[in-house]
């Protein structure tokens, strides 16, 4: 997982702003917010890689998947939740979330995350 995380901060670390990344990318509304699902952009083949926009939220819809999860928090501060564990975030923090694992965001102030799936995420499952 070190090696995960070791090769986003590093990418990450680089862009000026998340705004930059998703110029041109068609956001879903989800229950997490504003996703903007983009071409992973370092040669990664198991992960996936997106934008969570939650500035707008109240609080993202409680959920699990398949897919071990990792936060990047971009921008803001809030609470993630995992599996009934409260975990405080601002700019800087990251969270790993185990799969299978129930989980939620509440959004403090403008909050926005790059989340990164592995293996891909499969809206499908």
């Amino acid at each position: 997982m070190n090696e995960i995380i070791i090769a986003w901060q590093i990418y990450l670390n680089g862009i000026d702003s998340w705004q930059n990344l998703v110029i041109g990318i068609k956001p879903k509304q989800t229950g997490c917010g504003l996703v903007y699902e983009l071409p992973n952009p370092i040669p990664r083949e198991n992960e996936s890689f997106a934008i969570a926009d939650m500035s707008n939220l109240t609080f993202a819809e409680p959920h699990y998947h398949p897919e071990t999860e990792i936060y990047f928090i971009l921008q803001g501060s809030g609470l993630i939740v995992i599996g009934g564990q409260e975990q405080r975030v601002q700019k800087g923090s990251i969270v790993i979330i185990p799969s299978n694992i129930a989980h939620f965001t509440i959004p403090e102030k403008d909050l926005v995350l790059a989340v990164v799936n592995t293996p891909p995420f499969n809206a499908a499952t």
